[in-house]
């Protein structure tokens, strides 16, 4: 969009140019290129740090979501009581040893010595 300056305002800017000091065609603005750098490099390490957040985020969300995929919701606590009472009952049956174990039921308890009784340090 090219917009014309009144007549008016056309002398007063071109007075401002000629009067304002290295505001001339030949600025150089090699010597702030380094801000321009760091702003970028900058921007870079937030974008780094929002996205590491924002996949932090997204893992936690699916591990909530695994978990509670495995809950167990009742309806009253009577319900739960029966639930737990069962679950129980389940671990005491299965307490034995597995048929397809190779311990020795008969073997002794082993009782760990203290390291003072073991070792002698001289």
């Amino acid at each position: 969009m090219n917009m014309k300056l009144p007549p008016y305002l056309q002398n007063s800017m071109e007075q401002i140019h000629e009067e304002a000091p290295g505001m001339g065609p030949e600025v150089d603005f090699s010597e702030y290129v380094w801000m321009g750098e760091e702003l970028d490099e900058f921007d870079k390490q937030v974008e780094e740090e929002f996205w590491e957040e924002a996949y932090m985020d997204a893992c936690f969300e699916e591990m909530l979501a695994e978990e509670e995929a495995e809950w167990i919701y009742f309806n009253s606590v009577e319900e739960a009581v029966t639930a737990l009472y069962n679950y129980n009952n389940n671990l005491h049956h299965h307490k034995g040893p597995s048929p397809c174990s190779k311990l020795n039921p008969d073997a002794p308890e082993f009782v760990p010595r203290s390291l003072n009784s073991t070792f002698k340090f001289t």
